[in-house]
């Protein structure tokens, strides 16, 4: 028994070296290049003359390119696997954050965001998918959260670093900051691509750095091997799974919450008169700071009540509405809108980590990786319509009090949703990949 303990900690401490860290790190790089335009647009809108309700727009047009692309992203994982998968997608989408370096007009924006979307397409679902082939249903949250808490981690970096890059590199060469921005933001992403496509294994038994005696341990406790037996990946019969669709539903109106405070907390911040690119990405991180303790507890408490799961996720939508009510009464004070941003975001970031734990709870067989993608795609088909919405509305009405009561309703949907009692489903259509 002691044996088999020391076995389980010396591989579980490899896997968590090896492959969480590495797409822990990719999440943040993820994560950046798909935030750092909310910094961006406090400078980029004059020069590109674009309006609010044009941001809104080039934001849902990446989440359009996302949504088109990801399912078939899932597919493409399962021919030439993870290495090459993930390789592909952050090269891409590095080059192409790059080249939002040259754009000079809003056609030229809409384009570059809508093809960042087409090749960030399945990079979160597809690495949600390849933990759940490393770790076992008790130990997901616990992984989950690590590579998760890479989205508030990212926030504090983004919010930083951006700041000080377009206040010090602003007029370099006559160019202004938020175009350096977009380069050395961009940049890690190839890197690691490159990287990635030479060192991360396609799975446990392709993995050098473990034994086969380690190998044979995850064989058998977690049987995971070459050839895995899974669902049959239809991806419209799956889309229509009962399970999969109580797990979308609530998984759009999260989405839409995370979307107003990804997209708009720097404006927020702005509106209370800070107008210090610096002192505004400085005050954006804290939010983030604080959302990064709140998913590490998370996901401890996911592992420990997994019968409570979908209580639990509930419980933070809760808060989460809550906070967006009061940040609608008050935005014009600079600690109103830091609290109800700060509650907000946690809660939100402590959502959707439970949020992730719940596909193995749900279904009886595991959770293939086109279950996870189109879960994901349920959620990116709200990022395209929100925005444009909060957009719009702030064009028309020259605040965000609608657009935040709106995003509360649907939070106290999403709590409701998950609420709903039933039963795990069984897919028992099998063959092998």
């Amino acid at each position: 028994m002691r044996q088999n303990i020391t076995l389980s900690k010396r591989v579980f401490r490899r896997i968590d070296h090896r492959v969480l860290a590495v797409l822990s790190f990719a999440y943040v790089i993820n994560c950046v290049d798909r935030a750092n335009i909310s910094f961006a647009h406090l400078s980029m809108n004059a020069d590109l003359h674009l309006t609010e309700a044009d941001y809104g727009v080039a934001v849902g047009i990446f989440y359009l390119g996302y949504v088109l692309f990801e399912l078939p992203s899932a597919w493409l994982f399962k021919k030439i696997g993870a290495p090459r998968t993930f390789s592909r997608i952050m090269i891409l989408w590095g080059l192409v954050g790059m080249a939002m370096f040259f754009c000079t007009d809003k056609i030229q924006f809409y384009g570059l965001r809508f093809l960042l979307g087409v090749f960030e397409a399945g990079f979160s679902p597809l690495a949600l998918y390849v933990l759940s082939l490393w770790y076992p249903p008790e130990k997901m949250g616990r992984a989950i959260s690590i590579q998760q808490i890479a989205g508030p981690l990212s926030g504090v970096l983004v919010g930083i670093l951006s700041g000080f890059i377009i206040t010090t590199m602003h007029d370099v060469w006559g160019i202004h900051g938020w175009r350096w921005m977009f380069v050395i933001e961009s940049l890690p992403a190839v890197c690691l691509g490159v990287w990635i496509l030479f060192f991360l294994p396609a799975g446990p038994q392709e993995a050098t750095w473990l034994n086969t005696e380690e190998k044979i341990f995850l064989k058998n406790r977690f049987y995971l091997s070459n050839e895995q037996t899974v669902r049959s990946a239809n991806a419209f019969s799956a889309i229509h799974i009962r399970s999969l669709f109580m797990l979308a539903v609530p998984f759009i109106f999260i989405v839409c919450g995370n979307d107003i405070f990804s997209f708009w907390l720097p404006h927020f911040i702005q509106s209370t008169h800070i107008q210090s690119n610096m002192h505004i990405g400085f005050l954006s991180s804290i939010p983030y700071l604080f959302a990064t303790c709140v998913m590490l507890i998370a996901g401890r408490l996911a592992d420990t009540a997994l019968s409570i799961r979908k209580n639990l996720c509930a419980v933070f939508c809760l808060i989460a509405a809550s906070a967006l009510i009061f940040l609608a009464y008050d935005s014009k004070s600079l600690i109103s809108v830091l609290a109800c941003s700060t509650i907000g975001l946690a809660s939100l970031y402590g959502a959707y980590v439970v949020f992730w734990t719940l596909p193995k709870s749900v279904m009886i067989n595991p959770p293939s990786s086109t279950d996870f993608a189109a879960i994901n795609t349920c959620g990116m088909i709200a990022g395209i319509v929100c925005p444009i919405i909060v957009g719009k509305l702030a064009t028309q009405t020259g605040g965000f009090a609608l657009s935040e009561l709106g995003t509360a309703l649907l939070m106290f949907c999403a709590a409701a949703f998950l609420t709903i009692p039933y039963k795990k489903t069984s897919l028992n259509n099998t063959h092998k990949i």
